[in-house]
């Protein structure tokens, strides 16, 4: 029965890691492939003195700020796992030691 319950815990902590991790790992690609289209524009000719209708200022492309979650708590959580998951190893590890006799 404890070997079931072992298990059982493993199961649930694997499930549980996966279940925090995968939304830390989902991130935006940074291929600028999704940027593009395959659109071709046809130049227009414009005749002498006379311009565009409205000038438009150039886009400035800005530094966009992550959001506080994916920042800080979601490595928070990776960090927290993998020490549970070392702190359960060496718990288990220490406790077979008291179990049984270690020769050697």
């Amino acid at each position: 029965m404890k070997r079931f319950n072992r298990t059982v815990a493993f199961v649930s902590l694997l499930i549980f890691v996966v279940a925090l991790a995968g939304p830390a790992m989902a991130t935006e690609s940074s291929d600028d492939s999704a940027d593009t289209t395959d659109t071709t524009a046809v130049p227009v000719q414009i005749s002498e003195g006379e311009g565009p209708a409205v000038v438009a200022p150039p886009i400035e492309d800005g530094e966009v700020e992550q959001p506080w979650t994916s920042r800080f708590l979601y490595p928070l959580i990776v960090v927290g796992t993998f020490v549970l998951i070392i702190g359960v190893a060496i718990g288990y590890n220490s406790s077979i030691r008291t179990k049984y006799k270690v020769v050697g």
